[in-house]
């Protein structure tokens, strides 16, 4: 099996060691090349699609990998008991989604020392139910696959002040660290924010809306993050 940039950006994330759960894992990928590697001593892959589920146990029969890894047919963390998973990744879904799905699964997530998060769209919703649920960014990566420009975040335990709005749209640590392709990331927000602003900028009563003010402050923050990127590139 070869992961792809965006699994194998998650997988890297992943801490060595410990017990995994992948929810919405598909075709088990992930899992099984971390358990084949011995990265992860066992692992649950959970999806609420019969069909993946399928996929999944067909794909762990084939590595012979069905005593380390159980497959199981669910909505988010409803498959897991306390105390099973060590890490668990969510990958492939929407960042509100992935926020419903820990905010659901209180008493699962009190054992969890790792979470692994790869949101398709609504990254600052995600990140900003972390922030106000104890988790801390730790570390963010992106990864080109595509295509597209996927972000992935890795948080544990801890309280941490919430970032400004411009922060939460791009990741602190992705800034922080200033990873290769922050520069391309920031763009792609600004312009798609820079579309919405101007599809408002037609209506009188829109201009003068609470919506718009906001839309044109975090654009202007944007494109400050994006010039600072800009500029550290051509240093490095």
């Amino acid at each position: 099996m070869q992961l792809d940039a965006r699994l194998a950006a998650i997988a890297a994330l992943v801490p060595h060691g410990t017990a995994l759960a992948d929810i919405g894992a598909d075709h088990a990928y992930l899992a099984a090349t971390l358990v084949l590697h011995g990265h992860a001593p066992r692992a649950v892959v959970g999806d609420l699609s019969a069909g993946a589920c399928a996929a999944a146990r067909r794909t762990v029969g084939a590595q012979r990998l069905t005593r380390q890894i159980d497959v199981r047919q669910g909505d988010g963390l409803s498959v897991l008991l306390p105390g099973e998973a060590e890490s668990i990744v969510i990958a492939g879904m929407g960042g509100g989604l992935i926020a419903d799905i820990l905010a659901g699964a209180q008493d699962i997530l009190g054992d969890v020392g790792t979470l692994v998060l790869q949101p398709m769209n609504g990254a600052e919703k995600l990140r900003r139910w972390l922030y106000a649920h104890d988790w801390t960014i730790e570390k963010e990566t992106l990864a080109r696959a595509g295509g597209h420009l996927y972000e992935i975040i890795r948080a544990v335990h801890g309280h941490t002040a919430m970032p400004e709005p411009a922060l939460l749209h791009i990741g602190t640590q992705l800034v922080q660290q200033r990873d290769p392709l922050l520069g391309e990331h920031i763009a792609r927000k600004a312009a798609r924010l820079a579309r919405a602003a101007e599809g408002m900028e037609g209506s009188a009563e829109a201009r003068q809306s609470a919506e718009y003010r906001a839309a044109v402050s975090l654009l202007a923050a944007l494109r400050t993050l994006q010039a600072r990127a800009d500029a550290d590139r051509r240093t490095h």
